[in-house]
């Protein structure tokens, strides 16, 4: 196999099948946003790779299951007390049979219907769907600035601030210096903000992660380390 392409599968979807130089047999990898890979080595044939997948579609649809219950098991429970970093959330019952939020300068209202408990999963991903638009609006506030301010601070060029709501990551610098950054990082206080913004700003001038980028990260963001360790216990809100 000479390139890189997909095939659909029955009962688990897109699969990508990727030539391996380093691979030495059939590999499946199961990613974060439920994507499915499988590392070709070499002098393997599409048809064998192929049969090696439809061979193994039981363990797939598991595995899927798995990533899904582990994900479920990390999605956060929201009640009263939840406040980002400029928005409280009050949940309200109401004699409606739906659901519905709106977001002011500083209240996240989510309405649900007086039939249904709060820890019901319906509201959960109500409430889950009006935090991340909330994330969504603070992040256009202030991730901009804060980048342009940081970029300024520290002598980095960039081209453009993106705003995602990234599945697996918390930023990225693409090839051309675009700044990608999750919204979901207006969870955490200001210093892993910054963390993220002069990691990918530092991406602008080494593309990788060798041994110069992490020594030059140390020099601008000296605590780097516990702020990692700070990121590794967390993942993205799934939604």
């Amino acid at each position: 196999m000479n390139s890189s392409h997909t095939r659909s599968f029955r009962d688990i979807g897109s699969v990508e099948f990727v030539p391996s130089k380093r691979a030495r047999r059939l590999n499946i990898t199961i990613r974060h946003n439920h994507s499915i890979r499988v590392a070709v080595p070499r002098g393997v044939s599409v048809r064998t790779a192929y049969k090696f997948v439809d061979d193994h579609l039981d363990w797939v649809q598991k595995a899927l299951r798995r990533v899904r219950q582990v994900e479920k098991s990390q999605q956060p429970r929201f009640d009263n007390f939840f406040q980002t970093q400029n928005h409280r959330l009050i949940l309200q019952i109401h004699d409606k049979p739906h659901f519905s939020y709106h977001i002011s300068n500083d209240i996240i209202m989510v309405y649900y219907p007086e039939t249904i408990n709060i820890e019901d999963d319906d509201v959960q991903k109500v409430i889950l769907k009006a935090v991340i638009e909330t994330f969504r609006i603070e992040a256009k506030q202030y991730l901009p600035n804060r980048v342009a301010l940081l970029a300024d601070r520290f002598g980095f060029r960039f081209d453009r601030v993106f705003i995602k709501n990234l599945k697996s990551r918390w930023g990225s610098c693409s090839v051309k210096n675009n700044i990608n950054l999750n919204l979901q990082l207006m969870r955490f206080d200001d210093g892993v903000i910054d963390y993220i913004i002069l990691h990918e700003l530092l991406h602008t001038r080494i593309k990788n992660h060798s041994r110069e980028f992490w020594t030059a990260l140390e020099k601008i963001c000296p605590d780097f380390r516990d702020t990692r360790r700070v990121l590794k216990s967390a993942k993205p809100f799934i939604f």
